[in-house]
């Protein structure tokens, strides 16, 4: 009975990824300028892979690396659809990279372990903070320092 279920996972695995073969290499024909981002693929593919034997066979420690990579190979995939995606803050998504995959160990495990949220914290907030002047325009960046400044200063004098 169980040798059954596996012949057919095995068969079904075969056939999804022949499928999938198939389709890049008419893809690698078909569309030649996918070879000069075909790079990516290397670290979307390992990504997806760990991702789905996390889940699949309950291994956390994978959720770790999966997500670090699944989150870098978006920011790379961003920094090649859109030119200056890294100057205009994009670069925060490699800091965010970790505390996602993180995350998902945080999440994935039974118990909670309180010491991960630390690090997911601040990885988050520094990502965040590096995001956020490529969203906002500047007169909203120079409001921003304004207020942060005017924080400063109180935080400097104020009376104990």
């Amino acid at each position: 009975m169980e040798e059954e279920n596996v012949k057919k996972e095995s068969g079904l695995s075969q056939i999804f990824l022949g499928l999938i073969v198939i389709a890049l290499g008419l893809v690698i024909i078909f569309v030649p300028a996918v070879l000069s981002n075909f790079w990516l693929l290397f670290i979307w593919l390992p990504g997806i892979i760990m991702e789905h034997n996390a889940f699949k066979n309950q291994i956390n420690g994978l959720l770790i690396s999966g997500g670090i990579l699944l989150v870098v190979a978006l920011a790379l995939t961003l920094g090649v659809i859109f030119p200056g995606f890294y100057s205009q803050g994009g670069w925060g998504l490699f800091v965010l990279a970790p505390a996602f995959g993180l995350l998902q160990l945080y999440l994935g495990e039974g118990r909670r372990n309180f010491g991960l949220l630390v690090p997911i914290v601040i990885l988050t907030a520094v990502g965040v903070i590096a995001l956020i002047p490529s969203s906002l325009s500047q007169w909203t960046m120079i409001v921003v320092g304004a207020v942060l400044i005017l924080f400063g200063l109180l935080v400097l004098f104020r009376r104990k």
